[in-house]
C-alpha cells in the first residue's frame, strides 16, 4: 500500500464528519430554485481509496454511547504536594467485561501484578506511571474502580472486641476519606523529625508503591534465603526512607544507623512517617448485633473485586 492510502481511522472519520457537515449546512441554506439560477453543488464525499461504508460505520460508532468507555477525573489524596510536576488528579477509564478477564488470570493473580496491570490499562491521563504513585493514591484509583464497576458495597468480617466473636457487615466504601494534612513537604518534598532519644534531625522522604513492593520483596528474599522468621520490610522501609540524618547523607552510614536506632526512636520516626503520608483513613465505625458501635480498621481481601452478591 502506498503512502497515500495510509489513513489513519481518526483522520477518516474527522474527514466524513467534516464532509457530512458542509453537506447539512448547504442543504440547510438552499435557496428556492429560481428559473435560470444555478443549482449549489453537491457535497463530495472525501476520496480517501476507501469504501464510504468503512468510515460511516465508524463515525457512527464513535458516537454511540454504549460502544463508548467513560472515564472519569479521580482526585489524588496527595493533592500534587508530593510530586515534582504537581500531579493533583488523574482520568481513569471505567472497567469493562475484559479487565475482568485480566483480574482472573491466574498467572497475573499469582505474580501480584493484577491490580498494577490493570491500574496501568485504565490510567489514561498521559505520563502516569503506577509504580511512581504514592500508596495512597494508588489505593483512591483501586477504591474508584472498585465502587464504580460493583458499587460502593462491601462485605467483611469484623471481630466485637468484647466477645472476640466474628460477625459480618456490609460497609459503605464512599464513607472512606483521604486524612486531611496536617504538615507539608519542604522544597525537597522531603520532612524532617528529631529524634526523642538521640536528639538527631533525621530528614526522610515519601516512597512510591513500586519502592514499597520492591522492599517487599527484598525483605521475603533476604528472610528465605538465610532462613529467618521473620522479614526487615520496617527495617529496609527506613533505610530507603531516610535521606539524611544530622546533614550525613552517606548511605552506608545511614544504613548502620538504622541498625543500632533505639526501639523507641524507630517507633516515633515510623508514627511520623504514617502520620505525614496521603492516605485513606480505612478505620471504620461497625456496629454490633446488639448496638455496640467501634471503630476497626477495614481489612480488604482478594474479593475486593468480586462481590459475593
Amino acid at each position: 500500500m502506498s503512502n497515500e492510502k495510509q489513513t489513519s481511522v481518526k483522520d477518516i472519520i474527522g474527514e466524513y464528519k467534516k464532509a457530512m457537515s458542509q453537506g447539512q449546512s448547504n442543504e440547510t441554506k438552499q435557496p428556492t430554485k429560481q428559473q435560470g439560477e444555478k443549482q449549489p453543488k453537491e457535497t463530495n464525499m472525501p476520496d480517501l481509496g476507501i469504501d464510504e461504508s468503512v468510515y460511516k460505520h465508524q463515525a457512527m460508532q464513535e458516537t454511540d454511547p454504549d460502544l463508548i468507555v467513560g472515564y472519569e477525573t479521580v482526585k489524588l489524596p496527595s493533592q500534587g504536594l508530593f510530586y515534582k510536576n504537581g500531579l493533583k488528579e488523574v482520568d481513569v477509564e471505567y472497567m469493562t467485561s475484559k479487565d475482568e478477564d485480566l483480574l482472573t488470570t491466574p498467572s497475573l493473580i499469582q505474580s501480584g501484578q493484577a491490580l498494577p496491570k490493570l491500574l496501568k490499562r485504565k490510567i489514561k491521563t498521559s505520563g502516569v506511571e503506577v509504580d511512581k504513585l504514592l500508596p495512597g493514591d494508588k489505593s483512591a484509583l483501586i477504591l474508584f474502580l472498585r465502587t464504580s464497576s460493583y458499587g460502593p458495597e462491601y462485605t467483611v468480617e469484623v471481630q466485637d472486641p468484647r466477645t472476640g466473636e466474628y460477625f459480618k457487615e456490609t460497609v459503605d466504601l464512599l464513607k472512606l476519606r483521604a486524612k486531611e494534612i496536617k504538615e507539608y513537604p519542604d522544597e525537597n518534598i522531603e520532612f524532617s523529625f528529631e529524634l526523642p532519644m538521640r536528639k538527631k534531625l533525621v530528614k526522610f522522604r515519601l516512597l512510591t508503591s513500586g519502592e514499597e513492593e520492591a522492599i517487599r520483596k527484598n525483605a521475603d528474599n533476604i528472610m528465605q534465603q538465610y532462613g529467618e522468621e521473620y522479614a526487615q520490610y520496617s527495617t529496609l522501609k527506613m533505610k530507603s526512607a531516610i535521606t539524611s540524618i544530622d546533614g550525613n547523607s552517606d548511605r552506608n552510614y545511614i544504613n548502620k544507623f538504622v541498625e543500632a536506632m533505639p526501639a523507641y526512636d524507630s517507633t516515633k520516626l515510623k508514627k511520623k512517617y504514617n502520620d505525614v503520608s496521603p492516605e485513606f483513613d480505612m478505620g471504620y465505625e461497625f456496629t454490633a448485633k446488639d448496638g455496640y458501635k467501634f471503630t476497626a480498621y477495614l481489612i480488604v481481601g482478594s474479593d475486593f473485586f468480586f462481590p459475593n452478591d
